[in-house]
C-alpha cells in the first residue's frame, strides 16, 4: 500500500457535508424550487432556491419527508389556450 502525501499547508479538517432536510415546491406546478440542507459539523441550515432570480418565491410549499412529496401528486393544469379550443 502506498503512503499518501499530503501538501503542505493542505486543510485536512473534514468536509461538512449539507444534507437536505426540505423540499420546497411551487404551489401550482410542483416543481422544485428550493432545497434546504442541514450541515452536522458546524448545525447551520442554508437554503438553496432554484429559482430565476436565485430568491425565495412568494408562496411555496414545504415538505419534509418523501412520503410527504409522493402525497403532493401534480394536480393538471388547464391553460387558457386550451380551454378556447385553440390548442
Amino acid at each position: 500500500m502506498t503512503a499518501i502525501q499530503t501538501p503542505e499547508g493542505a486543510d485536512l479538517s473534514p468536509l461538512d457535508i449539507g444534507r437536505p432536510v426540505e423540499w420546497m415546491l411551487n404551489p401550482v406546478t410542483r416543481e422544485l424550487v428550493g432545497v434546504t440542507y442541514s450541515f452536522a459539523l458546524s448545525g447551520e441550515r442554508r437554503s438553496v432556491w432554484y429559482t430565476a432570480n436565485k430568491r425565495k418565491p412568494k408562496a411555496c410549499l414545504t415538505v419534509t419527508s418523501l412520503l410527504e412529496l409522493q402525497a403532493l401528486r401534480p394536480q393538471p393544469v388547464i391553460c387558457a389556450e386550451e380551454m378556447d379550443g385553440n390548442g
